[in-house]
């Protein structure tokens, strides 16, 4: 379940789960003096950002409610289920209502559908922290961006849930200038790029002369 997959998520961020039950739970973090807490809630009918207010107050712990930091640190994670994603153009403005309701909590609707959902099935939280990572994945994704594959359900989990941390893959930086030559060679452009590069204080005149000089090669040739 979406539900679980988000659990491992908190934990892996250094959550520990306080209270609740599957429907509603409870995590806090605590890095030295800084504290932050997570509610993770299964949101089975969309309402308004009052109602869920007040279910989400009746159910939080004392422990939660006593702490100063609670109020101005805790996030409440919705998971919510659509049969289909086209059925979200729906049920957009009561999403946006909830997560721009700024009382009580910041507020994220993570919603997926039967296909997200059997994409995850049996995935860990590692799997998809790697999924984001793969270059093949992202090409795969860009192919067919509205299909529902592993990459995008991972892509809209971090997306939705900003402060989980994107990997980061330390890699060797490619100078910008031979990332522009390469470019233009692919593009057969290298002719005109070193055309440009001999203006480098532009003169217009000058650079349409030597662009027409070459034109009238090409076609002699």
């Amino acid at each position: 379940m979406i539900i679980e997959l988000i659990e491992e998520a908190l934990i892996a961020h250094d959550f520990v789960k306080e209270a609740g039950a599957d429907d509603t739970r409870f995590y806090k973090r605590e890095v030295g003096a800084a504290i932050r807490f997570a509610i993770l809630h299964t949101l089975d009918e969309l309402c308004s950002p009052k109602e869920l207010n007040a279910v989400i107050n009746k159910s939080t712990p004392e422990s939660f409610t006593g702490d100063p930091s609670f109020k101005k640190n805790c996030d409440l994670i919705c998971i919510h289920y659509l049969k289909q994603l086209s059925e979200f153009k729906t049920h957009e403005e009561e999403i946006f209502a909830i997560e721009e309701d700024p009382y009580y909590f910041k507020k994220y609707v993570l919603y997926y559908s039967d296909a997200e959902e059997k994409v995850l099935q049996g995935q860990t939280y590692e799997e998809i922290h790697a999924a984001i990572t793969s270059k093949e994945l992202f090409n795969e994704y860009k192919m067919e961006p509205l299909a529902a594959t592993q990459y995008s359900a991972a892509a809209k989990i971090f997306i939705k849930l900003p402060f989980l941390e994107l990997p980061f893959i330390k890699r060797d930086l490619v100078p910008l200038r031979l990332q522009i030559e390469g470019a233009v060679s692919e593009a057969g452009l290298t002719n005109t790029y070193e055309s440009m590069l001999r203006f480098s204080s532009p003169n217009v005149d000058d650079f349409i002369k030597e662009m027409i000089s070459d034109e009238m090669a090409n076609i002699q040739n």
